[in-house]
This record gives structure tokens, sequence and C-alpha cells, in this order.
């Protein structure tokens, strides 16, 4: 009986020993799983859809072969996805430089641009900001080195904007006044659906058929950062392009972890939720969710030309433990404890400044060691150990931000290398820590000047205090400095309960400039923010692939 019960004591400890070696096994194998995930599988590079872009180039080559300046060859919306833009190809046998002019109904509407750089006999020309459902006047002027000059008038037909556009009403424009520099467009990245730019008199300009969704942004080559669908009858904002107002796909990044993040009032899912941003190596730095019940508290740096992560940041490892563990859980049990919707990066001590609306808080940290260098956020709630790094509020009628938006560094605003300002869109809406008696009654624009030397804070500009209750937004909103004016574009995009947006630029002394009201659009589709960009960067030069 002692010699079965030892035989059953030694087989149990072999097998119990085999199933830990197993467990272990598993536990590497899935170890080994979460980290392909986390460190390689987030994106890949998606190069089929920049080869379709070859083969339409391809076939343009061979159909204008023959065009001339006094008969060019004319492609409207050559890539397929941006309706008001045309490409004009033709040869010319002198060497000659192009400028091309869309006709306004105005002109502070006129689009001008000068194509290219070089002289050249070979003419690849980027038409931008046609009207809809127009015949569009478009002239083309071409010179050469010595000076001779000949022009060229075209019409352009194009189609009716899709009905789902919203109602545009622009109430004031006052373009003298405006930041109007470099055929500008106010351009609004939607939560959903389309993506569209309108002039000073709120004419739709451009639009991609490509939905959007928070991400819409000018990368330094003029180039926009665009986060897509790969059909817009998806449920997962799932494909990040580098592309230009043409349509043209340079990069294409698709996501492949099932890591979602819901929409605000809506069906659709997001891969990038809120925010994504050019670093200066030019890889791409991407707000995105772990693979843990937590959500929105996770940065990737992703390599531009090969899509893989090379860095990960959980803020999770940053901030105090209690703050996402104590966190109430929604119904689908995830944790949206953080919630970040914004980076920027500060190229003066390689550091990035984060927005977390489930927070209250706008943080700096440095970008390699990810140490926290300051936190613009009520005192309340805070640990002994981080007391350190708040920032001390000075002047009357301070105010930290609340569930803010859209937070950037400005240009130096007082020649003090000790200061940085930042400017945000305070929603005024209390998650977390904040003034409840003040939470719901307005929200605003705010400039902020921090002292990160003496770790002072002080309001130097708001807007939108005294518009009140009727322009509190709960979610989303934005806010840009203008820096050739110095004027401020604040989009309070979630007005009425998400029924309308309205766009306002506001110059230094608090006069609106333009005012711009957007309605009737499709549930969720509100501006998320609002842009002002240039159709025609100075950095960007279209060019076709060249056949290898």
């Amino acid at each position: 009986m002692a010699k079965k019960t030892k035989r059953r004591k030694t087989i149990a400890i072999i097998m119990a020993s085999c199933i830990i070696l197993l467990a272990a096994g598993m536990g590497y194998y899935f170890y080994q799983d979460k980290q392909k995930t986390t460190k390689q599988d987030y994106y890949m590079l998606d190069t089929d859809l920049v080869d379709e872009q070859t083969a339409i180039e391809k076939q343009l080559k061979a159909d204008s072969k023959d065009a001339t300046l006094e008969k060019p060859y004319v492609k409207l919306n050559p890539y397929g996805t941006s309706p008001l833009t045309a490409l004009l190809l033709f040869n010319t046998a002198e060497k000659m430089k192009i400028t091309v002019e869309v006709e306004g109904e105005n002109a502070d509407t006129t689009i001008e641009s000068e194509v290219g750089s070089e002289y050249t006999t070979e003419h690849e020309v980027a038409v931008l900001g046609l009207y809809a459902d127009k015949a569009n006047t478009v002239k083309i002027s071409a010179v050469t080195q010595d000076g001779k000059k000949t022009e060229k008038t075209i019409t352009i037909q194009t189609d009716k904007l899709p009905a789902e556009m919203p109602t545009i009403d622009v109430k004031t424009s006052d373009t003298k006044k405006m930041e109007q520099t470099g055929n500008q467009l106010t351009f609004i990245t939607p939560s959903t659906k389309y993506a569209y730019g309108v002039d000073s008199n709120g004419d739709v300009r451009w639009y991609s058929t490509k939905y959007n969704s928070h991400v819409f942004k000018e990368l330094k080559n003029g180039h926009l950062l665009y986060l897509t669908k790969y059909d817009n009858a998806d449920d997962t904002y799932s494909l990040l392009l580098e592309t230009d107002y043409l349509g043209k796909i340079y990069h294409a990044y698709s996501m492949t972890t099932e890591a979602e993040s819901e929409q605000s009032g809506s069906s659709s899912k997001s891969a990038i939720h809120h925010d994504a941003i050019e670093l200066p190596s030019g890889n791409l730095l991407l707000t995105i969710n772990d693979d843990t019940k937590y959500m929105e508290d996770t940065m990737i740096e992703i390599d531009r030309q090969t899509g893989e992560v090379v860095k990960t940041i959980d803020l999770k490892d940053i901030l105090p433990e209690e703050f996402y563990k104590d966190y109430k859980a929604r119904s689908d049990g995830k944790v949206d404890w953080f919630h970040q919707n914004a980076i920027w990066y500060d190229e003066s001590d390689d550091s990035i400044i984060i927005s977390s609306r489930s927070q209250d808080t706008v943080m700096k940290i440095d970008y390699d060691s990810t140490k926290i260098k300051w936190i613009l956020s009520d005192k309340e709630g805070w640990p002994d150990s981080y007391k350190k790094y708040l920032l001390n509020p000075i002047g009357d009628n301070f105010k930290y931000p609340a569930g803010q938006h859209a937070v950037e560094i400005l240009p130096d605003q007082d020649d003090n290398s000790d200061t940085v300002d930042i400017l945000l869109y305070d929603n005024n809406e209390v998650i977390t820590r904040g003034d409840e008696d003040e939470s719901g009654k307005y929200s605003e624009a705010v400039q902020y000047r921090i002292n990160e030397k003496t770790k002072k804070v002080e309001m130097v500009f708001s807007f939108g205090k005294d518009l009140g209750e009727d322009y509190w937004t709960e979610i989303v909103g934005g806010a840009r400095y203008m820096e050739t004016t110095g004027n401020y574009l604040v989009n309070f995009g979630h007005r009425k309960d998400g029924k309308e947006s309205s766009i306002i630029e506001v110059n230094q002394a608090g006069e609106v400039v333009f005012e711009m009201n957007l309605t009737s659009f499709p549930e969720s589709a509100w501006a998320y923010r609002a842009e002002r960009f240039s159709l025609y960067p100075a950095s960007y030069d279209y060019k076709m692939t060249e056949d290898e």
C-alpha cells in the first residue's frame, strides 16, 4: 500500500511538473504573442494601395502623351477620391514654369498657385479648389526663362456635393482681418463621415469621398495624415494614409489589432481614437488602445517607411495606479480612465504635451525617458509624490481646464526661454477634478503661459466665456493659433447636444472676424476639430511616381 501511495505521489509530481512546464510554455507563447501584437502587428504597410496609384499614373501618362498647352489633358478626380480636384498633363516645346488659377466668386476666393520650382517641358499640374456642381474657369499661365508668357483658359465641370454634406451658414467673414494667406481653407475634421474644406464665403472647395475620423493633419512635406476606412460601409476606421489633396496615396498603414474605440454617438469604431502626429524623425506617434480592459491610454511610434512599432508609451506606467484601478468601468467593462485626445511635440526639449479628458489634465513628459516635467491640473486627488509636478496658478480668475481638447504649443510669445505658451479648448466639463460650480456654464479657448522653471502658470487669453451656456460643448472642440495674424480659430463642435458646430475666428482683441455655423449633418458628423490649411502648402510639390 505504501509503495502504491509513493508511486501515485511520484506520478502526481511528474504530471504537475508537466502541467507547469506546459503552462510556462503556453505563458511564453501568449507572452510572445502579446509582445508581437504590442510591438509589431499594430500596423503593417499596405503596399497594394500604393501600387494602385502607380497603375493609375501609368494609364494617365499613356492617355496624355500627345497633350500640349493648347490642348492639355484634363483628368477630373484623378485618383478617384477628391472630386473637386483635377490633374492637367501636357508638354511644351520650351522649358516653362506654370501657374494655375481657379476663378473664385470674388478675389478673396480665387485660388492661385505656382506649380513646382523648376522650368521644364513636362508638366503635371494639380488643380485644387474647384467648386461643386459648376463649370469652373481655370487659367493656366506658362512663362519661359526669358519671360515669354502664354495663357490658356479651360473649363472643368464638376458634380454636386453629396447629400450628407451639412448646411453651412457664414455669419461673419472679414477677409481683411482673417488669416487668409496661401490659398487657405477652413477644414472640418469630423468625428465621422466627410472631411471637407470651405472658403471664406462658406463654399466647399475640397472634400474626400473616403470618410474621415479625428486625424486630419498636415505633414512637413505638405502631405496629409488621414484616418479613414477601407470601405465607407466598414464599421472601423482602420486605415491611416499619407495622402494629398489630389487623393494620391504615398503610404498606407493598416491596423490589425482588435483594440478599438467606439466613436461617441456613432456605430463606427476607430483604431486610432483621437490623434496622431509627425515626429522630427519623420516617424508617426499615434494614440491607440492596448489589449487590456484599459483604453485610450497608450501611444505607439511607428516607423514611417516600414510601419514597424519602434516605441510604446503606456500612461499606466506614468500616472498613479489608483487613477486607473479605481476608475469606474463602462457598461462594456472597458475602463476609459485617461481618454487621451491630443499630442503635441516640443522640439525645444524633446518632449510631448498630452491631454487627458478623463483626468482633466494636461501634462508634459520627456519623450525619451517618459518622465513627467509638469502637470496642469486641479490639485484634487493627486498623491503627494506627484505634487512637485503640479503647476501653481497666478493671476486673478484663473481656471484649470476640464474635459479639454486640442492642446498645442504656440510660437514664442514673450521672448523668455523659461516659458512656454500652450493653447487648448476647455470644454469646461469636469470629469474627475475641477470647479464643479463652473462646469457646464460655457466653453472657451484658453492660452496658458507656463514658466517651466518656477512651475507657475497664468491665463493670458481666453475666448468663449461671454458666449455662455449656448456655446458650451460637453464633448469635442478645438482651438488653433493663426501664426500670421495672431488670431485664434475656435471650434465649438458639439453645440445643442451635437446638432450644431460653430467655428469662430477671433483676433487678440476679442473681435470676431469669421463665424460659420454647421447644421443638418449626419449623426456624429459634427466638427471634431477645425483647421486652417493651405491647399498648396509651401513644401508641397506634386510629382507622379517615376517608373522603376
